[in-house]
């Protein structure tokens, strides 16, 4: 049980929100076994008075009704927080698909106020009872149960300051971002639709105007979205990041290479074993033939009598006259 506790980390660290949802969800799975290590310990006469009344404490918080509704409604948030930022670290995901998904998920957690998630519905029920997989419930008075509304506002309002609504150039580059999306179009196309729009995009990211404008007049006279002077574009809105995930597998990434053991290593060598990690070829495909030959030119081999040879000065040791004492 300690080995899972070490795993699991703690609720609501820096880490992404799908850690925080993993906790969570595990300490709702292994409620029954928790309260039986915490009420074990709290009679075990082998452990002092100081750690028998935390494990006691523990044991009272664990079987109220106030901490099993705070957990159940905490992990039908989590789940639903855990998911988006799934969705967001993803590398195929764009600008318009993220805002499309945080608006969605806010529509989700809002309709919890109203409609109870599946693990709060589960905890509603189990306090009607006064029991919880088999463990009996208790009202601790001294503590106070999260506000369900109040909380889940809080999360909205927080989740809405993430939107680029927010800030009025960002709103204008996702309304003209998605006039290349047909389901955005009025069901009478004018063959200049979207014009203006694009021309904004091609002006604010220095695109080729001419060739982009053409493209988009036949993607609105052909039913076809296979437009070769359409790749520049779709390349940049691809390009556009919406979330910081990618520096986050990058930072990740260099404390796997620059480790304690290895802190010798400069910010040259450091950069260029992570752009070969990141961006070079497997193995099952990659010849070595032509770094071999390089390596072998320059005399690097370890036999070779022309490599380089480090200086060794034998310093003289400071407690050389204690040592001729000895």
């Amino acid at each position: 049980l300690n080995e899972i506790f070490l795993k699991i980390g703690r609720v609501l660290d820096v880490r992404w929100v799908a850690s925080s949802y993993r906790t969570v969800k595990v300490v709702w799975k292994m409620y029954p076994a928790l309260y039986k290590h915490f009420k074990e310990a709290s009679e075990d006469k082998y452990r002092d008075q100081k750690t028998r009344s935390k494990y006691k404490g523990l044991c009272k918080r664990l079987e109220s009704l106030q901490f099993l509704s705070d957990l159940a409604l905490m992990c039908d948030v989590l789940s639903e927080l855990s998911q988006l930022s799934l969705d967001l670290q993803s590398r195929d995901a764009t600008l318009i698909q993220a805002d499309k998904k945080i608006k969605r998920t806010i529509r989700v957690i809002d309709s919890l106020k109203t409609i109870n998630g599946d693990y709060y519905a589960e905890a509603v029920k189990a306090i009607k009872q006064m029991m919880f997989k088999g463990i009996p419930l208790c009202n601790n008075i001294k503590l106070v149960c999260i506000n369900k509304n109040q909380f889940i506002t809080s999360i909205i309002n927080n989740l809405n300051m993430r939107l680029l609504d927010n800030n009025e150039e960002d709103k204008i580059i996702i309304q003209d971002i998605q006039i290349l999306d047909k389901k955005t179009w009025p069901a009478d196309v004018n063959i200049r639709f979207g014009e203006q729009e694009v021309k904004r995009i091609c002006n604010r990211f220095l695109l080729n105007q001419e060739k982009t404008l053409r493209g988009l007049r036949i993607l609105i006279d052909e039913e076809t979205n296979e437009i070769e002077e359409l790749n520049e574009i779709n390349n940049l809105i691809k390009t556009i990041p919406c979330s910081t995930a990618e520096c986050e597998r990058g930072f990740c990434l260099m404390n796997i290479i620059c480790t304690d053991i290895r802190s010798r290593l400069t910010i040259h060598n450091i950069s260029n074993l992570m752009m070969i990690n990141i961006n070079g070829p497997p193995l099952s495909i990659w010849n070595p033939t032509d770094y071999v030959k390089s390596w072998i030119l320059h005399h690097r081999t370890a036999d070779d009598n022309r490599s380089r040879k480090i200086n060794r000065k034998e310093k003289e040791s400071l407690k050389q006259k204690l040592w001729n004492i000895l």
